[in-house]
Order: structure tokens, then C-alpha cells, then sequence
């Protein structure tokens, strides 16, 4: 059985909706493996004014072992009145999970308003760093209606878009404690966490190491031809 990996960030439970989708994927199957978010258990005080504490969110998230093979994020945009919204939810997790390629899910009952909701405001450069946003963070906007369930079953079945970087930054987060050992000179004793974190930063670095990693790859490989043409 395929697995298929989930979070949902919604005040009110959806575990009702989520086992009717579990229950609907598992037809196909499909295990769906899924964490639910309450952004009140991040709600705190600092001199009787609230905020959502981020960082802890941003914490809980990464503990996740599934975080970096998520196949749904899915996030209710109506949340914490003044505080936090979906959109601003979908900002945080996108930030600590770049290579997260598939359309964010975000859903309201009155999902035609909110585009206007996040681009109105009276600064003409905060407006144009929302609309960037928007267009970055690849979000499908979904009603919240009779179709919603059928509409998740159809999102988490999809197969995300295969990307050699993301799947390497994947499983060099997957196995983040191991160290590069001496085929990888360069890079020898360095964690796999601290590589893939490299990667992720797009900055002359990173690129270097691509370059080396992939030139390091093909040496490797033609090593081992030369071994077997010797046997």
C-alpha cells in the first residue's frame, strides 16, 4: 500500500472529513497518513496582546518525520481573527519547506472574497510583495462546499511533478544525521542535514556544490566501470 502524507491547519477539527478521505483513498490503495493544526494551541500574550507564535509552529512542523515527503498541505483561510490567517499560515510552512511543489490548499466558505482580502491594502509595495506571495506560494483556492472531500481525494492522489534536486534535498533530509564520507572529499564529514539546507539556500554555494556533487557522481560511476571492465 502507498502512503500518502498530510497536514491540515483548520481552528475546528476535520478529522470527520480526513477518515471519510483516509476511508476513500484506501479504495485506491492509498494509506493516508495526516496531522491536524490548531494555530490556538499557538495562540500567546505579550502584555495582553495576542500573537501566534511561529516559532514553535515552525518547530512542530519540522518534528514531523514526514514533513519534507508531504503529498497535501490543506489550510482554512478564515483562522485567528487580527492575528493569523490561512494565507499567512501557508507563508510559514512554505518557508521552512521551499521544495513543497504541488498546489497549497486553501479553502473558505466564502473562498471568492479572499484574493481581495490579501492584496487590500492602502501600501501599493506591501500589495505587490502579497501578489508575489500569492504567485509563489501556488495555492488553489477551493470553496468549502459538498465537493471539498472528493476534491482533497483527487489533490492527495495526484503524483507530484519529479524534480532530481527536490528528491535529492528529500533523502538527504530523510537521512540527515549521515555524514559524506571520502568519496566526497570536499564534503567529507559534513551531515546530510547541512547539505540539503545548502541546496535549499540557492545562494554560489549551493550551485558549487551541485556542480561537484554531480562531477563526483559520474567519476564514481565511471570507477566502477573500470572495475568491471578489470573483472
Amino acid at each position: 500500500m502507498i502512503q500518502k502524507y498530510l497536514i491540515l491547519v483548520d481552528e475546528q477539527s476535520q478529522n470527520a472529513a480526513l477518515q471519510n478521505i483516509k476511508a476513500s483513498l484506501k479504495n485506491d490503495d492509498i494509506e493516508l497518513i495526516y496531522h491536524e493544526f490548531n494555530p490556538i494551541n499557538y495562540l500567546k500574550r505579550d502584555n495582553g496582546e495576542p500573537f501566534f507564535d511561529a516559532e514553535s509552529f515552525k518547530n512542530d512542523l519540522l518534528e514531523l518525520p514526514y514533513f519534507r515527503q508531504l503529498d497535501s498541505i490543506v489550510c482554512d483561510y478564515n483562522l485567528i481573527a487580527n492575528v493569523i490567517d490561512g494565507f499567512q499560515i501557508i507563508k510559514i510552512i512554505k518557508s521552512i519547506n521551499p521544495n513543497y511543489k504541488k498546489q497549497v490548499i486553501l479553502y473558505s466558505a466564502q473562498i471568492e472574497n479572499v484574493i481581495e482580502d490579501i492584496i487590500k491594502t492602502g501600501d501599493f509595495d506591501q500589495q505587490k510583495e502579497n501578489l508575489k506571495s500569492l504567485i509563489d506560494c501556488n495555492i488553489d483556492f477551493r470553496k468549502r462546499d459538498s465537493g471539498y472531500e472528493q476534491g482533497l481525494v483527487r489533490h492527495v492522489k495526484k503524483e507530484k511533478e519529479f524534480s532530481f534536486e527536490d528528491e535529492l534535498i528529500k533523502w538527504f533530509f530523510l537521512r540527515k544525521d549521515d555524514v559524506f564520507n571520502y568519496l566526497f572529499p570536499k564534503y567529507s564529514g559534513r551531515r546530510f542535514e547541512e547539505v540539503a539546507t545548502c541546496i535549499q539556500s540557492k545562494t554560489p554555494d549551493s550551485i558549487e556544490f551541485k556542480k561537484d556533487l554531480i562531477e563526483q557522481i559520474i567519476s564514481y560511476l565511471s570507477s566502477i566501470n573500470g572495475l568491471d571492465e578489470v573483472n
